[in-house]
């Protein structure tokens, strides 16, 4: 009896010291599951039972300087996939395409690219309408992860104006992703492309928010989770332009009548961008949708090259506009002074085996520098840039800011080009040009090109006495909180040219408006000062231009307008400039 005792009792210590072990380990597991893994495991739950929805911040708005309303924001429906909900691979595609009626094609190239986070919905389609919503919802248990999304998109100007001024939104590429902070930026996010909306990205672009749903097993929507608070988003900060929009749209429409053009107003005493148009261009409002391919084709290859910006991307020769050049040229280094004549103009003069012809057939006569920048005689100034030479009349075009950037607050921007005896030697061979190349860079043909904004730039300067300022589009940027960052006039260049030249080229320029050349641009009680100019053009009709300032004694406003293939001048480019002086100078009662 002893024995079997022992037996039993070391069965029973046996059997206390199994249980105890298995209690330490369930015990153990139990802490480990509530305590060490807490955080993983909430997680799981939440993942089974909780939808992240990411609230996208709304763009700052866009305002001019008057304070009307530009560019704004409207709502409209994404539908997205969250991958961490799906199970594998989204099996759905082809039934979610049927059911919204979309290409599966682009469903399934949305979900080709590579994903960083598996809790950031993939956007599937853009910009789809309520009854898509109502599918979406009905359908919700068939389509595991897939999820619609009150989201914000840009609304533009009507009748598509100002849109190489705004440039547009899109979604970011796989590109560009690549250098930019993953921290900031996802698949699928919208960024400024081209004009403002990219240069200040930064600003406009808010921080999103995201709210938590409670969804069952099944993947239906609850309603707001009692677990997570929802962060709101914080929109972006709104911009005021130096853009005048009355005058903006009186030049919009008036050179939507031609095939082409751009015209560029700057205000003078600080470089203030007033008017920026350029056509033909866009439906900045369709690439704000969903951009089809077709879309994106048709744009991208449209022989008009409607998303070319000629306001300042677009360079051309000046033509007569740039005699001023020459004139200032001549005089800074006494080659000729404002009463030096020449052999009288007969419609055409010969140098070498060539002739050179003035615009006018039957010439102009005998004229000074005065009378030939009113009556823009080509002869006088054929004979004027000899006298000049290559190397001074070089050195006084890239004084005055030609072949460079004018730093204007844009994506982009072109150089033009300012001929150097370096940049012919590149181009030709070195002496293998003549001395007759300075003949036709006297009338602003031949190697000079240059964008509508450098010689809006340009004509600004000679209106306030010769100090180029930086071209400013944006005034101020407001922040959400309320605070301003106004931007502050950046001096650029001084115009290489003494105060008597300055001086002579007002008084010449505010007498082509009043009696030569520029006459159609004159305005009752507004003295102005402008130069015509017809630029031949390889491709077709010549190119008009007008350049001018106003008032003369105070002046508010310089305007450049290129009318592309259309003829001269006087009677294509300065009737346009007349009317956006009107509507800046008279209609507001600036002066």
């Amino acid at each position: 009896m002893a024995i079997r005792y022992r037996i039993s009792d070391v069965r029973a210590r046996y059997v206390v010291i199994f249980l105890a072990f298995s209690f330490i380990v369930l015990a153990g597991r139990i802490f480990s599951l509530q305590v060490i893994s807490h955080a993983y495991y909430r997680q799981v739950s939440d993942e089974n039972s909780m939808r992240m929805v990411p609230i996208s911040a709304p763009r700052g708005v866009i305002k001019d300087r008057n304070g009307e309303l530009l560019v704004a924001n409207r709502p409209l429906y994404n539908i997205s996939y969250l991958p961490y909900k799906g199970e594998g691979e989204f099996a759905s595609k082809e039934y979610l395409a049927d059911l919204i009626k979309t290409d599966p094609d682009i469903i399934e190239q949305k979900l080709d690219k590579p994903i960083r986070n598996r809790f950031d919905p993939i956007k599937l389609v853009k910009d789809v309408d309520f009854e898509a919503i109502c599918k979406i919802e009905e359908n919700s248990e068939r389509l595991p992860g897939v999820i619609y999304q009150l989201d914000v998109t840009r609304q533009y100007p009507l009748n598509n104006y100002g849109s190489h001024l705004f440039g547009y939104v899109g979604e970011i590429s796989d590109a560009e992703l690549k250098g930019r902070d993953p921290n900031v930026f996802k698949p699928g996010d919208i960024i400024g492309i081209g004009g403002i909306e990219e240069e200040y990205d930064n600003y406009l672009r808010g921080r999103d928010g995201v709210k938590y749903l409670e969804v069952s097993a099944s993947g239906k929507i609850l309603g707001y989770s009692p677990h997570r608070q929802s962060i709101p988003p914080e929109i972006g900060s709104e911009l005021i332009l130096n853009i005048d929009w009355q005058a903006q749209s009186v030049a919009e429409s008036l050179l939507s009548s031609y095939s082409g053009g751009a015209v560029v107003a700057i205000d003078p005493s600080n470089g203030g961008v007033l008017v920026f148009v350029s056509q033909p261009n866009f439906d900045a409002n369709a690439f704000a949708g969903f951009v089809t391919n077709e879309l994106w084709s048709q744009v991208s290859n449209d022989p008009a090259h409607s998303l070319l910006n000629r306001a300042c991307v677009g360079t051309y020769p000046p033509g007569s506009i740039f005699k001023p050049i020459t004139a200032g040229a001549a005089l800074e280094t006494n080659s000729a002074d404002v009463n030096s004549v020449f052999r009288p103009c007969y419609g055409a003069m010969r140098f070498g085996n060539r002739e050179f012809r003035c615009w006018k057939p039957s010439g102009h006569g005998q004229q000074n520098m005065f009378g030939a920048i009113v009556h823009s005689c080509d002869i006088y100034f054929y004979q004027l840039g000899l006298a000049t030479g290559f190397e001074a009349w070089s050195r006084y075009c890239i004084g005055s800011g030609f072949g460079q950037k004018t730093g204007i607050d844009f994506a982009s921007e072109s150089r033009g080009v300012a001929p150097s005896t370096a940049y012919l030697n590149r181009k030709y061979g070195e002496k293998k040009w003549s001395k007759s190349t300075v003949i036709n860079l006297a009338i602003g043909q031949g190697e000079v090109l240059v964008t509508p904004l450098q010689m809006a730039c340009f004509y600004a300067a000679i209106a306030n006495g010769g100090t180029m300022y930086k071209p400013q589009i944006v005034s101020k940027i407001v922040n959400p909180g309320g605070e301003d960052y106004e931007m502050e006039p950046e001096v650029i260049l001084r115009l290489p040219f003494s105060r008597a030249t300055l001086s002579f080229m007002v008084e010449a320029l505010t007498a082509v408006v009043d009696g030569g050349t520029g006459t159609p641009a004159k305005i009752d009680d507004i003295a102005i000062a402008g130069k015509t100019g017809t630029a031949q053009n390889p491709h077709g009709l010549e190119h008009s231009w007008f350049c001018c300032f106003a008032p003369v004694e105070n002046p508010r406003i310089a305007i450049a307008v290129l009318v592309e293939n259309a003829g001269h001048g006087s009677t294509h480019a300065a009737p346009i400039a007349r009317e956006i002086l009107k509507s800046y100078l008279l209609e507001k009662e600036n002066i």
